[in-house]
């Protein structure tokens, strides 16, 4: 007599290896979806008898790249039409310990000449308010810089087409870079912290978020105060 190899549990569990041979069927190439394992504790099922599934699902980390392209070093091309909006979430460039000086964000798109879409000093810096909200196509070139104004002329445009380390892109889950003080309350910006996790040292932001951390007097990322906070620009896609 034949003996069955599926019964109750059997149906289950290959329901669950068919779910899993699904996860699992999508290009190498595609990070965003689920991969998973499935352990059996034996090759036969009779009648009566049960046997043991175990199984693991992964789910990947939201990721904005799911809907754009960061080209080296970290122009921005979005894979579809999005809408694209940029706040300003600090801007801490200082003279002195209680004397700030001006900055001033700017946009290029496919290698326009720059805008600027913000202007000002920290006390000027809305978190919550968006500055420019705009529809951006498939395929579209997009840079972002800033720079600081300082005796009395402004000094260089760091910015996202130039390989420089006055200038990171993150993204959700990114390692906060070493020279942020991101672990030490004193010196880390208030603005900085809500977006930063100072347990895992990695950034916390949506999934269709980039966060800009910019350097704007020093050039030495050995100087102490080479931070990374003087201007912070987030910016979303939907």
């Amino acid at each position: 007599m034949k003996t069955p190899l599926l019964t109750g549990s059997g149906r289950l569990m290959a329901g669950i290896f068919a779910c899993l041979l699904t996860i699992g069927s999508s290009p190498a190439a595609d990070t965003n979806v689920p991969t998973g394992t499935l352990t059996v504790d034996r090759d036969l099922l009779r009648i009566g008898t049960k046997s043991q599934v175990t199984w693991n699902i992964t789910y990947p980390t939201p990721n904005v790249t799911s809907v754009i392209d960061i080209v080296t070093p970290n122009t921005v091309k979005p894979k579809q039409d999005l809408t694209m909006k940029v706040r300003v979430l600090g801007a801490s460039f200082q003279e002195s310990v209680t004397s700030f000086l001006p900055v001033e964000v700017m946009m290029s798109k496919n290698n326009s000449a720059w805008s600027r879409v913000f202007y000002g000093l920290q006390s000027s810096v809305l978190p919550n308010l968006v500055l420019t909200s705009q529809t951006v196509k498939k395929g579209d070139l997009l840079n972002f810089g800033g720079r600081g104004y300082r005796d009395n002329k402004w000094l260089p445009l760091y910015n996202t087409s130039q390989n420089t380390d006055n200038l990171v892109m993150l993204k959700n889950g990114d390692r906060v870079p070493s020279t942020v003080p991101a672990l030490n309350g004193n010196t880390i910006e208030s603005f900085l912290k809500p977006y930063m996790d100072t347990s895992t040292k990695e950034v916390k932001i949506g999934d269709r978020d980039l966060i800009l951390l910019m350097e704007l007097g020093q050039t030495d990322p050995n100087n102490s105060g080479f931070d990374l906070q003087d201007l912070v620009v987030l910016v979303t896609f939907e």
